[in-house]
């Protein structure tokens, strides 16, 4: 049984601590490049955003066919690797037309603003239509267990020592215990951890009197390092010696977290939700994109992963997806406002993605079930001029394609995420890490990115 496997076989039992299996540096260097991560969860359907198809006149019943017409941006006259097209919004999505035209706008607003930032990559097949499969190899390269996400294999490689160098909120997140995982997705909980006396206006202070007249929080922490030097005298085991002593030292240290609610309150002061662009969208995605970029702004974290749900559409397929999808584009940017407002825009990459994708046709519920080709896209703080790689048929099917050009081949091969995973790796600076010969990606280099 390989390390990984029998250390994730452990994991399940409960019987490994989440502690990296290395002593972390004190003082750990901010990262120059950052990755984020964005999964739209449950398998969404590329058909309704960047690899739209219009009305298929090949499925003659009403029930069984594409939704909705096309529309395009201009991107520098960088013709030669297509032409970005998204969904037009059909008008089966709501019969309240300031609906449909809300979602419209975030559609528009969304390839408009990053069109010439933005790669498309379409036609992924990833030959499965189960999620726990989908969600491992399109963010890890490899269908069977054990490969860490495409961010903490970033996070790993570049910047281990961090902190908080890889947060997580959902998704495909395994480590294999290369890195530590954080968790956090709200303002409220980076607070409280950041300073246990932090006062809210719901519970007070937690551990003093409002007057401050009374402090116990000093009386936690000695008993706090009481136990574990207690715990670390009595241990026999090594490798527990050793992650007790890596948490002792961790918890003795004074963390970089004020500086991360500092950044967090100036992002919040400065990029309002409501102005990015409509009010009361993408709360979740939001919240989650503020913390991390006020992570990577105080030099806390390299990688993340944001997650949000929503886009298992077994039935009215029209109603409950393109309101997702909108959200979904609302989030990413206000990610990026967000991204910008820190200084750290152009040193960071988004990836967005999902599971797998839906089928070319409606059910009897008027929903799209699972369906193995899917699309990605990725967010690059160069200027590209816009760029889309590879391609589906009309029947939604992938189509081999040109290793460097990406159009239709006959002669190519057909694209899978082992090949977005690699050109993703290369594209970040770590395909030649010391970690890819522990999880190497064997297969001809397409040249996504140029």
């Amino acid at each position: 049984m390989k390390r990984r496997h029998f250390l994730q076989v452990m994991a399940a039992a409960g019987l490994t601590a989440q502690a990296p299996l290395w002593t972390p540096k004190a003082h750990a260097a901010a990262p120059d490049k950052f990755v984020v991560v964005v999964n739209a969860s449950g398998g969404w359907d590329p058909t309704s955003i960047c690899d739209p198809k219009g009305l298929n006149q090949a499925y003659q019943d009403e029930s069984d066919r594409f939704e909705g017409s096309t529309n395009s941006v201009a991107l520098d006259n960088n013709k030669a690797f297509g032409e970005i097209r998204w969904s037009a919004i059909p008008e089966g999505v709501s019969n309240d037309e300031l609906v449909r035209a809300r979602i419209n706008d975030q559609f528009d607003n969304f390839f408009n603003t990053y069109g010439n930032h933005l790669t498309v990559i379409n036609g992924i097949d990833t030959g499965t239509n189960n999620h726990d499969t989908g969600n491992r190899f399109v963010w890890s390269g490899n269908e069977e267990m054990g490969y860490p996400s495409l961010a903490a294999y970033y996070a790993a490689a570049t910047s281990p020592n961090l902190p908080m160098a890889y947060i997580s909120n959902g998704g495909y997140d395994f480590t294999d215990s290369l890195v530590a995982r954080a968790r956090a997705s709200s303002a409220g909980f980076v607070s409280q951890v950041a300073d246990a006396n932090d006062y809210s206006d719901d519970r007070g202070f937690l551990y003093r009197t409002r007057d401050r007249s009374t402090d116990i929080y000093q009386h936690v922490l000695d008993a706090q390092s009481a136990r574990l030097q207690r715990q670390l005298a009595n241990e026999t085991l090594p490798l527990r010696r050793k992650q007790l002593a890596q948490l002792l030292g961790v918890r003795s240290e004074t963390s970089n977290l004020g500086e991360l609610t500092t950044q967090l309150d100036l992002i919040q002061d400065n990029v309002l939700r409501d102005d990015n662009w409509n009010a009361n969208r993408a709360i979740s995605l939001k919240s989650q994109a503020e913390v991390v970029a006020a992570a990577m702004a105080a030099g806390l974290t390299a990688s993340a992963n944001l997650n949000v749900g929503g886009f298992d559409t077994h039935g009215n397929h029209d109603a409950s997806a393109y309101p997702a999808l909108g959200d979904l584009l609302e989030g990413v940017h206000f990610l990026m406002a967000a991204l910008e407002f820190a200084g750290i825009k152009d040193k960071t990459t988004v990836v967005i993605g999902s599971d797998f994708g839906r089928t070319p046709y409606y059910n009897s519920g008027n929903g799209k079930d699972h369906w193995p080709i899917t699309s990605m896209m990725v967010i690059q703080p160069e200027t590209t001029g816009g760029r889309v790689f590879g391609a589906s048929t009309s029947e939604f099917m992938s189509r081999s394609i040109n290793l460097t050009t990406g159009a239709a081949d006959d002669a190519g091969a057909v694209m899978t995420p082992e090949h977005v995973n690699l050109a993703l790796r290369e594209k970040l600076g770590v395909g030649g890490s010391s970690l890819a010969g522990t999880y190497p990606i064997n297969v001809s280099p397409f040249r996504i990115f140029g």
